[in-house]
């Protein structure tokens, strides 16, 4: 048997998927650890070991690099529209916690925190409005 080098690590949820698509490319990967003996409390804390025959190393990594460069692609909007919501979220309560800070009998900060619900209820409201449901039922961006 040739031997074998290790091109991956991976949480254990993601061993098969790994696995998978290094076979689809008529590659022979083999599980160097255990998946089966992981705790539930730190199954996301263990890295499994993915490796090939020596011959098939590079052609391994190259396929494991585009596929992650994909993976990036895909999710570049989804990671640019979560920023946007994070930034947003991140100006309104700091504002609120200024208004706070300044407010001696917390008027202000009362009217401003349910101004602040108001937007936020109507946000999530039209957003859930203008999903627009595809052939299979979940909401269409």
């Amino acid at each position: 048997m040739a031997e074998l080098v290790t091109v991956y690590r991976a949480i254990p949820a993601e061993v098969p998927r790994v696995i998978g698509y290094l076979e689809n490319r008529c590659l022979h990967p083999v599980v160097l650890d255990d998946t089966e003996n992981v705790s539930a409390y730190r199954s996301h804390a263990r890295e499994i070991r993915i490796a090939v025959p020596r011959t098939e190393r590079d052609m391994a990594v190259q396929i494991l690099d585009q596929r992650e460069q994909e993976e990036k692609r895909r999710l570049f909007p989804v990671v640019k529209r979560a920023n946007v919501v994070v930034y947003v979220l991140v100006a309104a309560l700091g504002s609120l916690a200024i208004v706070g800070l300044l407010d001696r009998r917390g008027f202000w900060f009362l009217g401003f925190g349910i101004l602040l619900t108001i937007v936020a209820a109507f946000a999530l409201v039209r957003r859930a409005w203008t999903a627009q449901p595809d052939h299979k039922g979940r909401a269409k961006r």
